[in-house]
This record gives structure tokens, sequence and C-alpha cells, in this order.
């Protein structure tokens, strides 16, 4: 009996060793390929003009795309991690071994399997996908505005009202509304930033 309890307890302990490794390569190699990198450069191409709103830009960028990250790795966690612990719940109720406790098996499995709900439950709840969404759609936008600014014909103004347009759009995301421009904020409808003063000039009458 003590044989066959130390077994179970190394299959669990492995099971969470696995898990606790694969958490940390995968966070290691996130740290090791930083996505946006090619953004440290930008700084010093910026014309002198814009370069202080220019590092607004990248600053917030970065802010994006860390909470997209973070999203994702709860989303995503929540994801695999019920689908791990529901496949472990049928899997202990099949184990041979522990067909001499089956009290114990029926508690083990009942355990995952609720856990495997929580999980469920609180990506659901808490709409980890869409805020991860959100954030992943405006630190895209933000980078293309970034790369759009080292145009030297980039308004001040221009910037500025994009900002706020991600940033809407960014809040409308995570809160669940649905905004009309949204698919044109994505990074292949990029709307490109206009030169000062192209809004105003005069447009020449249609014959």
């Amino acid at each position: 009996m003590n044989v066959s309890k130390r077994r179970i307890v190394i299959i669990l302990s492995l099971v969470l060793a696995s898990i606790v490794v694969v958490t940390l390569v995968v966070r290691s190699v996130n740290d090791a390929q930083p996505r946006g990198a090619a953004m440290e450069d930008l700084p010093k191409l910026f014309p002198p003009e814009s370069r202080e709103l220019g590092l607004v830009v990248i600053k917030t960028y970065h802010e994006y795309r860390g909470n997209a990250v973070r999203w994702s790795a709860a989303y995503f966690g929540c994801v695999f991690g019920s689908a791990l612990f529901s496949a472990l719940a049928g899997l202990l109720l099949k184990l041979e071994v522990l067909g001499s406790w089956p009290r114990l098996r029926n508690d083990l499995a009942a355990s995952l399997a609720v856990l495997a709900a929580l999980l469920v439950t609180l990506s659901t709840t808490g709409d980890f996908q869409r805020k991860w969404q959100a954030n992943r759609i405006a630190a895209a936008s933000m980078e293309n505005l970034a790369y759009e600014m080292l145009r030297s014909s980039a308004s001040h103004d221009a910037v500025v009202g994009q900002i706020q347009t991600i940033n809407d759009a960014r809040n409308k995301g995570i809160v669940g509304e649905q905004a009309e421009s949204r698919s044109n904020e994505s990074i292949g409808q990029f709307k490109p930033i206009q030169p000062h003063g192209a809004a105003d000039a005069p447009q020449s009458p249609r014959r």
C-alpha cells in the first residue's frame, strides 16, 4: 500500500513538474526574443520635431504589447490547463494501479475535473481572449504609427489623433463594445497619416 501511494505521489509530482518546466521554457524563450526589438532603433530615425512624440508612441506600444503577452498567457494557460486537467481526470479513472483504491481514484478525478471547469469559467468570465486581442491590435497599430512617423510630412496633430483613436478602440475592445471602425484599425488596414495641411487643401471640382 505504501509503495502504491508513493507511486501516485511520484506521478502527480512529475505532472506538476512538467507543467512548471514548460512554463519556464516558454517564458525564457519570450524573454530571449523580445518582440518589437526594431522599435528601439526608431528614436534615432525620427525627425527632430517629432522625436519626443515618437518616444511616447514607442512607450505606449511596449505597454500594450506587455498587456497582450500577459493576457495571452492567462487565456491560453486556462485553455491548455483545462484540457490537461480534463485529460488527467479521464486517465486516472482508467489507471489499473488505482483499482484497489476506487475512492481515492474518484476523488482525484473529480478534483481535476473541477479544476478544469473552473479554468474555463475563469477565462470566459474574465474575457481573457478579448482583452488579449484588444491589446494585440492596439500594439500593432502603435507599431505602424511609429513607422509612419518616420515620414517628414507627419503632422503632430494627426499623430495625436491617431493615438486617441487607437486608445479608444482598445478600450472598447476590452469592455466588449464592437466599434464599427475596429476592422479599419487592424494591421493590414492601418490608415496612414496625412501630411500637415493636406486635409485643409481645396479639392478640384469633379467634371
